[in-house]
């Protein structure tokens, strides 16, 4: 990954999907240092088109946007449109060869009007000059002017990507303790992590104080999108009774009790007064 250091502040956020959105304006590379590239992009969504700009406080134009989210992210990328047309990157030649983070360009011939950052599920987040906001758009509608596109992030940092969506994919996913593993009617807190790890070749043990074990220790001041997060319980007393999925911002996905598969903060109630370590399996 190319670092950018002189870029940012206090790192990167992550603010995941739905449940987190760009309502609060923020200080260009200001903290920010714990997500990946499609969560940071989403957070984006809504706020102001301003040519020229390109920080969540001022506002985005289409290149502004790809520019703010990759820099935070400490890769170094063109301002322009143009320039980053022609980075020296994987070129990607078939829009549907897209993966979660890649950039895509818009226009005729070899000259992009437009780019959006690829999220996943046919869906792309651009700042759209005729919407006056940064919004999320189907990439099937604007196939024909498809021009070209180009993958920016590394292997690990598109892994980061693709784990948290594959959880988000089982947002409310009933809670049931000791749920069977290898069905996903239902779920518990370590099957639903072990589960998700599994699709991208992680094996991880079954129960959440097994999986306590794995991986290297992160602190909490330096967690990153993707690491495992653990707590006690009620019924564990003080040893390992919980596991999530940490996706910045703060929050981590996981299953608890009422609701399934949900996203908490980590910093409030409970979780926040029982938090005990955090493990990092993704190399």
């Amino acid at each position: 990954m190319l670092k950018s250091l002189a870029h940012r502040t206090l790192g990167i956020t992550a603010a995941i999907t739905i449940a987190l959105s760009a309502t609060t304006a923020v200080s260009a590379y200001a903290a920010n240092d714990d997500m990946d590239a499609v969560s940071l992009a989403k957070k984006m969504v809504g706020v102001d088109y301003s040519k020229s700009d390109e920080t969540p406080s001022a506002g985005f134009d289409s290149s502004g946007l790809i520019y703010y989210v990759y820099e935070t992210l400490n890769y170094t990328v063109p301002r322009t449109l143009a320039d980053q047309f022609n980075m020296k990157s994987t070129k990607i030649t078939k829009i549907d060869k897209a993966e979660p983070g890649d950039v895509l360009f818009f226009g005729s011939g070899t000259k992009p009007t437009f780019a959006g950052i690829y999220v996943g599920q046919g869906k792309m987040v651009m700042a759209s000059q005729s919407k006056d906001e940064v919004v999320t758009r189907n990439v099937s509608e604007l196939k024909g002017s498809f021009i070209g596109g180009r993958s920016i992030l590394s292997a690990k940092d598109r892994l980061k990507a693709e784990l948290i969506l594959t959880a988000q994919k089982y947002l409310g996913t009933p809670y049931v303790f000791g749920a069977k593993y290898g069905q996903t009617k239902t779920m518990d807190c370590s099957s639903f992590t072990k589960t998700v790890f599994a699709a991208y070749g992680v094996t991880l043990p079954r129960v959440s104080r097994d999986q306590a074990k794995e991986g290297t220790f992160v602190s909490k001041s330096n967690l990153q999108t993707g690491d495992l997060v653990f707590f006690t319980t009620v019924d564990s007393g003080k040893n390992i009774g919980h596991v999530g999925i940490y996706v910045g911002n703060g929050m981590m996905i996981h299953t608890y009790g009422e609701g399934g598969v949900k996203f908490t903060s980590i910093n409030k109630e409970w979780w926040a007064d029982h938090y005990v370590t955090a493990r990092r399996v993704i190399k």
